[in-house]
Formats: structure tokens, C-alpha cells, sequence
């Protein structure tokens, strides 16, 4: 048996950036709207097809994407690079994005069926505190993004906290926007929902390890709790005579617990927990 190697995903996402083909069998054409320059990015269909239900059904359902290239018209390019750095494991700060392109990104992760990504980009801007140069932009991204109902309220929601807590600056914004103008008619709507909205409590936070709440630090590993990624401490020193350090586990067969071992992640250990 062979085991199973963490970095592959990690190799292969380079050769993806750096030499995509032969790899890669699927490309993804983007048209500028403005200057008709076309752009391409490639990647493979069997990592977007694990990562993603609805590329699953794309590549390998019973009516399959036949086409080895495929135009996109609905995201940007740089958008949907960072969708498939996501898809390919790569760590994605989601705290440098502002307001239009997280909801670029919420778009792609909901029609992608990527519903953890999607709760990540729900709690970081629930979480954000935004100052008053920031309001009127940010309700506006919020009404375009008004069919992503749970992303537009959660700008919404943060837009209507300020206006709650800075009377003053928001009557102070009125003044300076014209009667009939776009931002007039942005900041109507934001007194009106903000005047019917309750503070809403702190999202509970969860766990980034182990993506649980409560947090299973100290618990005993299972194969339901069993998270690929996740940091786990072996504590039997007779697998493993080190057991202070953190290992990634990667993954489990039956009663078998595979995770990495050394600096480079080379999978020479493994542990077995009971079922």
C-alpha cells in the first residue's frame, strides 16, 4: 500500500501557476469587457471536481462538460483565480479582500456549492468594523449584491451598526449628498433598514483547526470528528516517540489515522485510533 502524499496537491498546484500544460485539461477564457483582451487560466478537472459538487457534476455527471475550454462571463479573472487557489488548497487571506470582491467571491463559492467558504466570507465581514469614508460603498455593494440575500444583509448589517452608533457623522453625510443623486438614494434606504434592524449578537467564534464549536482540542480522534488539515497531537509514544509537536493529518482508512511527519510533510508515520 502506498500512502498517501499531503504535498501532491501542493506540487500540483504549482505546476499549474508555473507549467500548466501538459497537466492540465481544463482551461477558463475571460474577455475584458472594456478592451476585448482575452486571458486564460487552467486547472484540473479532477481537483475542482473533489473540491466542488457542481464540477463533479460538470466533468465526470452523466451530461459532462465535453469542451476542454470554458468561457467565463459572470466573474472577473481575478476573482476567479483566488476561487481556484481555494480549490487547490492554497491559504487565502480573506481580511485583504474589500466589500465588491468578497461578494465576487461569495457569488462563486454559492454557485459552486462551496458552502464553508461561503460562511468564512459570512463571518469576516460580520466581524469587520467599518469607519464612515467606507458606508455609502459599502451599502452600495450591498444592494448590488441583493439576490446573495445572506451577503447583502451581512453588509448591511454592519453598514446599519454604524448608523446606530454615529448619528451625528451619518446626518453629517445627508448634507454633503445632493438631493436625487445615487448615494441621496443609498443612504434613504440605509436610515430606513438601519431604523428596523436589532444589533445583532458576536458570531460564535469556531475553531479554525478543527472547524468545530465547541472546539475538540483535547478530545479523543474518531472517525467522526476526523478533519483532513487539522493539527492532531499523538499520544502514544510508542507510534510516535515525539508526541509534543502537531502533526496534519491528511487522512483515515477504517481504523487508520495518515498524517505528516518532518518539515516537508513526507507521510512516514501513522497512528490508529479506536472505532
Amino acid at each position: 500500500m502506498v500512502d498517501p502524499n499531503f504535498q501532491t496537491i501542493g506540487l500540483v498546484a504549482s505546476l499549474r501557476d508555473v507549467s500548466p500544460r501538459p497537466t492540465c485539461d481544463i482551461s477558463f477564457t475571460f474577455s475584458d469587457k472594456t478592451t476585448g483582451e482575452k486571458s486564460e487560466l487552467f486547472a484540473h478537472k479532477l481537483i475542482l471536481a473533489c473540491g466542488s459538487p457542481v464540477f463533479m457534476a460538470q466533468f465526470y455527471g452523466d451530461i459532462k462538460e465535453e469542451k476542454d475550454s470554458i468561457p467565463v462571463e459572470d466573474s472577473s479573472i481575478e476573482a476567479f483565480k483566488v476561487f481556484l487557489d481555494v480549490l487547490y488548497n492554497k491559504e487565502v487571506p480573506l481580511k485583504d479582500m474589500d466589500y465588491q470582491f468578497l461578494g465576487e467571491f461569495f457569488y462563486l463559492a454559492d454557485k459552486y456549492h462551496l458552502h464553508l467558504l461561503k460562511n468564512f466570507i459570512i463571518r469576516e465581514v460580520s466581524t469587520r468594523k467599518i469607519v464612515v469614508e467606507e458606508v455609502l460603498e459599502t451599502a452600495k455593494v450591498a444592494e448590488i449584491y441583493a439576490p446573495l440575500e445572506e451577503f447583502s444583509n451581512s453588509l448591511h448589517q454592519i453598514c446599519s451598526s454604524f448608523v446606530r452608533e454615529n448619528p451625528e457623522r451619518v446626518l453629517k453625510m445627508f448634507e454633503d449628498e445632493e438631493v436625487g443623486e445615487e448615494s441621496s438614494r443609498i443612504l434613504h434606504i440605509l436610515m430606513a433598514r438601519a431604523s428596523k434592524s436589532k444589533p445583532e449578537p458576536p458570531p460564535v467564534p469556531i475553531c479554525e483547526n478543527c472547524e468545530h464549536d465547541p472546539c475538540l482540542d483535547g478530545q479523543k480522534l474518531t472517525k467522526e470528528n476526523f478533519l483532513a488539515g487539522a493539527f492532531i497531537y499523538p499520544v502514544d509514544l510508542a507510534i510516535d516517540p515525539n508526541p509534543i509537536f502537531p502533526r496534519r493529518a491528511v487522512s483515515c482508512d477504517n481504523s487508520m489515522v495518515y498524517y505528516t511527519v518532518g518539515a516537508m510533510g513526507t507521510i512516514s508515520q501513522h497512528c490508529e485510533f479506536e472505532l
